[in-house]
């Protein structure tokens, strides 16, 4: 797993690599292109790993990332406008593109609204407009 950290640490600082990632994940690439992707840059990931690493997060389910999976995962959330009318338009949910790799660029317009402690649901939204729906906790 240390490579994988040395990843994502790689990830979070070269633009040209976050690029490549944000391209792979748009298309709905597997852990395959991942970890072939990680191999290039000189780390040893398995896609098991990188799996893990996902799951960890919780980006592909919630778009949440929790404050001890920030700081393993090189700690923090970056944002910007990845917003593109043709693209988002299509989505009724949650997608790549509204948190990035491993949740750790998300959209300006994605908010994820955590619910009060006694109540079990919470919501998922653009603030475009194009998705705004309740999840369980």
């Amino acid at each position: 797993m240390e490579q994988m950290k040395a990843f994502i640490e790689k990830a979070r600082n070269d633009s040209g690599l976050m690029a490549k990632l944000d391209a792979l994940g748009a298309a709905g690439a597997g852990a395959d292109k991942i970890v072939a992707l990680a191999a290039e840059y000189g780390f040893a990931i398995t896609e098991e790993e990188y799996r893990k690493a996902n799951e960890q997060t919780g980006a592909r389910k919630t778009g949440e990332l929790k404050e001890e999976d920030l700081e393993a995962a090189a700690g923090g959330i970056l944002t910007e406008n990845r917003y593109d009318p043709e693209v988002c338009s299509k989505y009724t949910e949650t997608h790549y593109n509204c948190v990035g790799f491993l949740g750790m660029n998300w959209c300006d317009h994605y908010r994820r609204v955590h619910p009060a402690n006694s109540q079990p649901t919470g919501r998922h939204t653009c603030v475009m407009g194009f998705f705004d729906y309740q999840f369980k906790t």
